[in-house]
């Protein structure tokens, strides 16, 4: 098996680990790498690709990242298999995540020995899914807040990533290109569905809800 794979991840020290272990695998070659969501479709659009092994947050892009960036390579490419790295726990996220068309999930958080496995099962068309986000998912945490955050729209729930990772409603508006106003009403649907008054009752929400990317 030699398999053309691009990697995308906004962090160097991941994209190294990455590459070299899909060197010592064998499967392959990266015959690109990408640390936005920018440079990653024009990578997509210069180089044939058997599987893509990306980050799911990777904020420093004209372009959205997250669900958005997801959803627009499932379209120019809706035969790519995609391996999801990541370190989000929030399950909802995920599952929206592998709805919007990501085949696998491994944990930037485990040992990477997983990788290869899961580049070989994304790359048959199977699902992987790591031990770890496993593990996660059997155990689920908090019931109430889980069944809370079902009620969450995609929209909404992207809104919540992005705030987690430190940015503002103003940027968020420029990130995911919609109205201040827009992301404003969905920030405040959001904390009316999960039934919180106010911000500070939001962050602490969102750092035990495991929104972290």
């Amino acid at each position: 098996m030699h398999l053309q794979i691009i990697i995308a991840d906004d962090h160097p020290v991941v994209r190294l680990g990455v590459r070299s272990i899909i060197s010592a695998s064998g499967l392959g070659q990266v015959v690109a790498e990408a640390s936005s969501a920018d440079e990653l479709t024009a990578a997509l659009s210069a180089h044939p690709c058997d599987v893509l092994v990306t980050d799911f947050s990777m904020p420093n892009s004209r372009t959205p990242d997250g669900l958005s960036m997801i959803e627009a390579i499932r379209r120019r490419h809706p035969s790519l298999p995609i391996l999801l790295l990541t370190m989000a726990t929030n399950i909802g996220l995920l599952r929206m995540a592998m709805d919007a068309g990501v085949l696998g999930l491994l944990e930037k958080g485990s040992s990477m020995e997983e990788l290869p496995m899961a580049i070989q099962t994304v790359h048959r068309g199977s699902p992987y899914v790591s031990l770890g986000i496993r593990d996660t998912l059997a155990r689920s945490g908090d019931l109430g807040r889980q069944i809370k955050m079902q009620a969450l729209s995609a929209k909404e729930m992207e809104v919540l990533r992005l705030l987690s990772s430190g940015m503002k409603v103003t940027g968020i508006a420029e990130h995911l290109h919609r109205s201040i106003t827009t992301i404003s009403r969905q920030k405040g649907d959001a904390m009316r569905k999960l039934g919180l008054k106010n911000d500070a009752e939001l962050f602490e929400f969102l750092r035990n809800a495991g929104f972290t990317n």
